[in-house]
């Protein structure tokens, strides 16, 4: 059954106002106020400061009595099967380097659920449905870590493990995990200020970020990235849904009630952590932020079709 009116409405009062700030990067960009070196260093603030906050702020939020794990488990198979699935092709088929075909796993895998879709569920559904989405958030962080490691090793001619395991002691999303942790098991209470403080600094990643990807696609794209743009949005956008909805509903047996958030995830836009870290290893972001974009209009219209799907 689809209610027209939930659709709208969700679209209105959820979606629009989390997407607003891109279009407002890209008018911007074309207008000539803003360049990409600029839209860079927006984007090494969000890797280097908002990131580790928001990491922090995840795992304070995530209510770990009310992990539904076989819905992640499910949840998570679809994802580690894209990301290797992204990361193969381009490799041989694209014949990217190593740090760009990792990326570009990272890009099919990782949705925007942090900077988009965590932002519209806050909107419009009760925190008992949003937890779910907290736990891939907050697993998505462990998975973020591991990536940026394979990056520093793929990307490093001489490093020791000895460098390495200081290079890791710095990683942005790693260090706001193990901060958050640190929090939560002190065995007495903390002044609210520190939880604030990480929340305050978190709530600066998405419009930074989605403002940053604004600016960069306000720009000239080049035709080798436009094609990797093109394998990238039909993972994530098509192949992804579908892939979740027959491992979770299908195959799973989950309610549409129980796992419509989760879903919501695996039908949302690429994910903003590739682009953000793509500067930083030398990568271009121009097939990466086409994507996004690409991902980021079609979920004007499927956002809200998987938010009030009935089955």
């Amino acid at each position: 059954m689809f209610d027209l009116f939930e659709f709208f409405n969700l679209l209105i009062n959820g979606v629009i106002p989390v997407s607003f700030i891109c279009f407002f990067g890209f008018f911007l960009g074309k207008k000539n106020f803003f360049e990409v070196v600029e839209a860079n260093i927006i984007l090494k603030f969000v890797g280097l400061v908002a990131v580790p906050a928001m990491s922090a702020d995840i795992i304070l939020k995530l209510d770990f009595t009310n992990i539904n794990f076989p819905l992640y488990i499910k949840y998570l198979i679809t994802e580690l099967t894209l990301y290797f699935l992204g990361f193969i092709t381009a490799k041989k088929f694209f014949k990217s380097k190593m740090t760009e075909a990792i990326l570009i796993g990272a890009a099919v895998s990782f949705a925007n659920h942090v900077l988009y879709v965590y932002p519209i569920a806050i909107l419009e559904f009760p925190f008992s449905q949003i937890n779910s989405i907290i736990t891939i958030m907050a697993m998505d962080v462990l998975l973020l870590s591991l990536t940026i490691l394979l990056l520093d090793l793929a990307s490093a001619k001489d490093l020791s493990l000895v460098k390495l395991i200081k290079k890791q002691s710095v990683n942005p999303p790693l260090l706001g995990l193990i901060i958050g942790l640190i929090i939560i098991l002190i065995p007495y209470d903390l002044p609210i200020g520190i939880e604030r403080t990480f929340e305050f600094i978190s709530l600066s990643a998405a419009p930074c970020a989605l403002f940053a990807l604004g600016i960069i696609l306000s720009k000239k794209i080049k035709w080798d990235q436009f094609k990797i743009a093109v394998f990238i949005t039909f993972l994530r956008l098509i192949v992804h849904p579908i892939f979740a909805i027959i491992i979770i509903l299908i195959l799973g047996g989950h309610l549409i009630e129980d796992s419509r958030t989760t879903l919501m995830v695996a039908a949302a836009p690429v994910g903003l952590m590739a682009f953000t870290f793509a500067p930083k290893y030398n990568v271009k972001t121009e097939a990466i932020a086409l994507s996004i974009l690409w991902t980021f209009i079609a979920s004007l219209l499927l956002i809200p079709i998987v938010g009030i799907l009935q089955i």
